[in-house]
């Protein structure tokens, strides 16, 4: 019997037949061939390890200016409780006590400001430190080290 022979179609660009495909070359070139697709597979994985390094980096940026924005508002709530303190409770007892409240209700007011200034304070910062969760990292963290590379990296 005779082998079919392919059936005729359109001729390649150029006018020259189709290659054939390489014969099966050596033991060494095939081992060659193994271990450039090791080399390439390793370096696959590294890839997806720089690119989560890259990711950790731009949350780091950001969790470093929520940081410092939470810091100054801790530290304005800091110097605000206590001159609030100092000067309410010196005010507001001298006040008071002029009037002739009793000391408790005289020391009770200025503690309720002070605590009042604290909360809006607490607030704010909470708010602030949302952006230093590392969301974005904890998430891949838990996909693995699987990259897309069709997707845009973050730096």
């Amino acid at each position: 019997m005779s082998e079919p022979s392919a059936a005729p179609g359109p001729a390649p660009p150029g006018g020259e037949p189709p290659a054939a495909p390489p014969p099966a070359g050596s033991l060494g070139a095939d081992a060659q061939a193994v271990l450039d697709a090791a080399k390439a597979a390793a370096g696959s994985y590294f890839g997806g390890f720089t690119m989560l390094r890259r990711l950790f980096a731009a949350e780091v940026s950001l969790a470093r200016d929520a940081l410092v924005r939470a810091l100054i508002y801790l530290l304005v709530t800091t110097v605000m409780l206590g001159t609030a303190y100092l000067l309410l409770t010196a005010l507001v007892v001298a006040g008071l006590r002029a009037s002739g409240a009793p000391w408790p209700l005289a020391l009770g007011v200025p503690l309720l400001v002070s605590v009042a200034i604290a909360a809006f304070g607490i607030v704010r910062a909470r708010k602030v430190l949302k952006h230093a969760d590392f969301q974005a990292t904890r998430r891949q963290l838990k996909r693995g080290f699987h990259v897309n590379p069709h997707e845009d990296t973050p730096l």
